[in-house]
């Protein structure tokens, strides 16, 4: 017998316009932890489920935070026996669930619940496929990229990754681009602080590669020695596999009493603590959600110049961009803004005017307008 979540559920007619065909949609995603792309997930379901023209439905591990998090918002999980794509039990409890409720879009939400979705795409079905890729470096080779090519629709979160995924063989036309968005309302404004309170620049994200955390701490010690500038303080939030290595390089570059490392952080809970935001991610960088983040707080935004990231981040308008994996740039850029609190308003301002395209509703309605070009047939009365 198919296990459905403990938690409280309903049935994908409540909340559906009268007399609306209703296509059904089953959200796959086999994280175990509650980050960004799983807020993504929580999000678009949401938002699915008000507007009433699809009906989401999910699968999750079992006991996993976004279980809990979907079901708490009424939409039904089918819970997973693992977060392994190729455990059996997954691919037989999915299967069978899809074909007994006729789900009409299988949507897959990270790499593993991809190779997970192409594998029951292979096996036959009425459904058709959606992936989303939420990371602008290249799928590996063999099955990693053939699980994006069997997608009758791949959603790129970003310009530059629709054109990586291109160049990898996905077919343009099965090509979409839906960002990342935030819910502004989850995030308070930034604190004001006192004159003598000493400004604070943050980093937030995972202490992997791609985020270029080092290039931030050796910023930073090209800052610190810059004269004429106020008092700051450092906040780099996060941790990952290379936390160890980031603090010995703190201590080599003698900052470490000037950079505070706590561990992870909820970042709604930490931007509104800071004065600056910097973003100096060096490659794979999809659609940032903590850019849009500190534009909601109200912060400027210093970000490297990936093209993801200009995406968002429109120079001298809504944020600040330096060349990537350059920490004097960073620290130049960094310095501009903390001498410079007419400017930081100026930013912060068009961010958060830029920000109304970067919201939760902005991120549903790409996805939907993704789903009505890539399946016609689905969404006849659909303008």
């Amino acid at each position: 017998m198919l296990q459905f979540s403990k938690y409280p559920r309903v049935f994908w007619e409540r909340g559906t316009k009268p007399g609306a065909a209703v296509v059904k949609v089953l959200h796959l995603d086999l994280g175990r932890d509650m980050r960004g792309g799983q807020r993504q997930v929580l999000y678009l379901a949401r938002r699915q489920r008000d507007a009433g023209v699809v009906a989401p439905l999910a699968a999750c591990p079992a006991g996993s935070p976004l279980a809990a998090a979907l079901a708490a918002e009424d939409v039904e999980v089918l819970e997973l026996t693992s977060g392994r794509e190729w455990d059996p039990r997954n691919v037989a409890r999915l299967r069978r669930f899809l074909i007994e409720r006729r789900i009409s879009l299988l949507h897959t939400h990270d790499a593993r619940a991809a190779a997970l979705g192409a594998l029951l795409k292979l096996l036959g079905g009425g459904w058709k496929l959606v992936h989303s890729r939420r990371v602008s470096y290249a799928p590996g080779r063999g099955w990693g990229r053939l699980k994006y090519r069997l997608a009758d629709l791949v959603l790129a979160v970003s310009a530059e990754t629709a054109d990586v995924l291109a160049a990898c063989g996905v077919a343009r036309d099965r090509l979409a681009v839906a960002h990342s968005g935030i819910d502004p309302s989850l995030y308070a404004p930034r604190r004001a602080k006192q004159p003598d309170e000493p400004r604070v620049v943050m980093a937030v994200g995972a202490f992997t590669p791609q985020k270029g955390h080092e290039v931030f701490l050796r910023g930073l010690a090209v800052l610190r020695d810059m004269p004429g500038l106020p008092a700051w303080r450092a906040r780099l939030v996060g941790d990952g596999p290379l936390r160890a290595e980031l603090e010995s390089l703190a201590r080599g570059l003698g900052l470490e009493k000037m950079v505070e490392m706590p561990g992870w952080r909820e970042s709604r809970d930490e931007l509104p603590e800071a004065d600056l935001l910097a973003v100096a991610s060096v490659h794979g960088e999809g659609s940032s959600a903590t850019v849009k983040e500190a534009w909601a707080c109200g912060l400027p935004v210093v970000a490297s110049d990936l093209p993801s990231n200009l995406e968002l981040v429109e120079p001298g308008l809504s944020g600040v961009a330096f060349a990537a994996g350059d920490p004097g740039a960073l620290a130049w850029s960094l310095a501009r803004l903390l001498k410079d609190p007419a400017l930081c308003g100026e930013l912060a301002a068009g961010g958060r005017a830029r920000l109304e395209q970067f919201t939760d509703a902005a991120m549903a309605a790409a996805v939907q307008a993704g789903y009505e070009r890539a399946f016609p047939g689905l969404f006849p009365s659909r303008p």
